[in-house]
């Protein structure tokens, strides 16, 4: 089964100034009793984060309010997004509910997303 993409209708990036990125926590780390710790990779395929805000139109958020629900279950499958630095499409899911506000004419909605192996 194909995973839904993200919505031509919508925003392709986060906005610069608010985009957030963190590593994969991949290290298993071992205290010795004497000497450096002994570490190695706890997997090959980890999740790492991204998150940040997309100003959206009325129109803009209703699609995305409507892609939620329906297309990805309230944020419970995975979906494709697009890769900010021009790869192939990112296989993400929502790691917690969106926030919005409203300000002006324009939706200002803050989610975080976790990429998929």
């Amino acid at each position: 089964m194909t995973a839904p993409a993200w919505p031509v209708t919508l925003p392709k990036f986060f906005t610069a100034t608010s985009y957030d990125e963190g590593g994969a926590d991949n290290v298993l780390r071992s205290e010795t009793s004497i000497g450096p710790a002994k570490t190695r990779r706890r997997t090959t395929a980890n999740v790492w984060g991204q998150s940040g805000q997309m100003v959206m139109s009325y129109s803009e958020y209703g699609d995305f309010l409507a892609f939620v629900r329906d297309s990805i279950s309230d944020g419970a499958k995975a979906f494709t997004f697009p890769d900010r630095l021009g790869g192939s499409d990112l296989l993400v899911r929502l790691k917690e509910p969106h926030k919005a506000t409203l300000d002006g004419n324009s939706w200002v909605v803050s989610f975080s997303l976790e990429v998929l192996p």
